[in-house]
């Protein structure tokens, strides 16, 4: 069974994490806590096609996003947001839809992840390559784990017209 696959779009590189963690640390306020984990925060650069005036502050990712549109067709974005998981913590387990068969119409790139996991319930544990973007069955009960001692940084994307990530599958 695979939940999670790697997707061929453009390597996401040059993040410059410490500005994501200053505006972490300055705006944790503004940002979501999520499925009521205090552990588990998101913030909306983009949301409902409305790009937050906060995404300027990070050239390198809407520098990526445009190459990606581009060369992967994927349209206009309805969502995408920053995700942050405090380090030595969870994300228990959930479901973030009721389909158990199809993958997630969004990705998710992997900004900073190292020594963390996805693990889905019947399967495996998939570790995420920093840069690179993956689809997972979203249905399907997972849990994230963060071993590391510093945050784990993602970006989740969902683009206007879905059934193009599919085809991106490598």
């Amino acid at each position: 069974m695979t939940n999670c696959k790697e997707i061929l779009v453009p390597k996401l590189e040059g993040v410059d994490i410490e500005r994501v963690m200053y505006f972490y640390k300055l705006g944790n306020h503004l940002f979501a806590e999520r499925y009521f984990n205090p552990n588990w925060k998101s913030f909306d650069l983009i949301q409902n096609s409305t790009i937050s005036p906060m995404f300027k502050h990070f050239p390198n990712i809407e520098k990526w996003l445009e190459i990606v549109k581009k060369q992967n067709k994927i349209g206009n974005i309805k969502n995408l947001y920053l995700s942050i998981l405090t380090p030595k913590n969870q994300i228990p387990w959930h479901v973030d839809k009721a389909d158990t068969e199809t993958f997630s119409p969004s990705f998710i790139t992997a900004v900073k992840t190292d020594n963390s996991f996805i693990e889905f319930k019947e399967d495996k544990k998939y570790t995420y390559k920093e840069g690179m973007s993956y689809i997972i069955k979203s249905g399907v009960e997972h849990r994230i784990f963060n071993l590391n001692d510093e945050h784990r940084i993602t970006l989740c994307v969902t683009p206007e017209v879905n059934d193009h990530v599919l085809k991106l599958v490598a």
